[in-house]
């Protein structure tokens, strides 16, 4: 039988077991005399106290390593997702570290941003202003401010804020770089503003100046356009008041040659007939001079009876209100008096008075009526018209006063005259020109 080969290494083994724990016990015996049970046992306490202090430091260590990873963890988080791109440089300008943001705003990958210089990413005109820039950061050792422009990969221009601090070892500085683009731009824009505003300034005299002029020259066509559209209503009237006087001087006229023949024409007959001629003559003259009144011009308010220029209206225009049956009831409270210009006053009345006659008739209205009342509110005189066309519609009532709003055909209305009314009323004397419905019609209020 052959000698088995794994018997043999075993045998092997333990001796060498038993070699190395002999020469243990002499080592140990060298180094250890035989103690006393009671060293034995005061051996063993410190022992296990040691052991217990071992542990409480190992508890200590694994909390504060613990604490260390958190610490850790939340400094990660804030550096690499801070709105604010953060760098360290080394002296030359070489990226060493960068956050998440800072990579952001260059626009490449963070790892790809490593020992990369920043200057490169500057445009050429801001490099060497950065370069002076860096070496005043390592030679003052505080804070540093500065704005350049960043140029991305395949993007568009940035501007930025720096914010830098070398650190203590003089080899590298903290670097914190702001977007400030929009900021920039609204600066820009505030720029741009502020010069249009000082050559807006530089000529506003004159634009004001012109714009006067054009505002004068616009209200003077108004008031133009609106005397000539009185004066087509007063040449209307006037045909009306010399109708009837014109028709009667005719007849008498034709009848003098026939009763020049027959026994009744005789010296008194002569002096009767050239009387009453004269008489209509005198009338048609005194319509004249009441027109020509109308439109004359004033120059310094005056105070004036209310009444007065009312009935002095009204006889102007009555032969003409009546041929369209259109009656008119004034009702007076007093003897108001106001402070103005009574021709204006009149034509403001006038103004009102056509207003509602057209009205009247565009409706169709049945038995047709125009009513006035004056009276006197304290200081103020109150005169108000009313009449009973149906009222004003209410998506209408704010526009009535606009200059050229007019619900008449273009031949029959040119939305003036109210609108001149209200502002005669207002700026020369003083006072309100209101109107609203009332009743079955519109009532216009002037106050003054």
């Amino acid at each position: 039988m052959g000698i088995d080969k794994h018997k043999i290494q075993a045998v092997e083994a333990a001796e060498l077991r038993w070699q190395a724990e002999e020469r243990l016990c002499v080592k140990t015996a060298e180094l250890h005399p035989p103690r006393t049970d009671g060293e034995m046992l005061r051996l063993i306490h410190e022992l296990e106290v040691h052991q217990v202090e071992l542990e409480m430091q190992n508890a200590e260590l694994r909390q504060a390593r613990d604490e260390v990873e958190s610490a850790l963890e939340r400094y990660t988080d804030l550096y690499d997702f801070a709105p604010v791109g953060y760098f360290t440089l080394y002296r030359n300008g070489a990226i060493c570290a960068v956050n998440l943001s800072g990579a952001g705003l260059l626009g490449i990958e963070r790892s790809r941003l490593l020992g990369r210089r920043f200057g490169h990413f500057l445009t050429e005109d801001n490099r060497a202003d950065f370069t002076h820039f860096l070496s005043k950061v390592f030679e003052s050792r505080c804070k540093e401010e500065c704005e350049v422009a960043l140029t991305r990969e395949g993007d568009h221009q940035l501007f930025v804020q720096i914010e830098a601090l070398a650190g203590k070892s003089g080899q590298e500085c903290r670097v914190a770089v702001i977007d400030i683009t929009e900021r920039r731009r609204a600066e820009d824009l505030l720029t741009e503003k502020q010069q249009e505003l000082v050559e807006i300034n530089s000529t506003l005299e004159t634009r004001i100046v012109k714009t006067v002029e054009d505002l004068r020259r616009k209200d003077q066509m108004l008031i133009v356009q609106d005397r000539l559209a009185v004066m087509g209503e007063m040449i209307n009237n006037i045909a009306h008041q010399w109708r009837q006087p014109l028709n009667t001087l005719a007849i008498r006229l034709q009848y003098l040659p026939l009763a020049y023949e027959s026994a009744e024409f005789d010296r008194e007959f002569l002096e009767n007939n050239v009387g009453n001629s004269m008489e209509l003559i005198g009338h048609m003259s005194q319509t004249i001079d009441d027109f020509t009144n109308f439109f004359r011009s004033e120059k310094e308010a005056v105070p004036f009876a209310v009444n007065q220029v009312i009935a002095r209206t009204l006889s102007l225009i009555e032969k003409s209100f009546k041929e369209q049956n259109i009656s008119i009831a004034l009702q007076t409270e007093g003897d108001p008096m106001a402070n103005g210009y009574p021709n204006e006053y009149a034509q403001v009345l006038m103004n009102i008075l056509i207003n509602a006659r057209d009205a009247l008739v565009g409706r169709n209205v049945d038995k047709p009526r125009i009513s006035l009342r004056s009276s006197a509110k304290g200081v103020k005189t109150v005169v108000t018209i009313t009449d009973n066309a149906g009222g004003i519609a209410d998506e209408i009532m704010d526009k009535l006063f606009d200059p050229y709003f007019t619900t008449k055909e273009p031949d029959k209305g040119t939305g003036i005259g109210l609108f001149m009314s209200k502002a005669i009323i207002e700026k020369n004397m003083d006072g309100r020109l209101t109107v609203r419905n009332s009743g079955k019609g519109a009532e216009f209020r002037i106050e003054v």
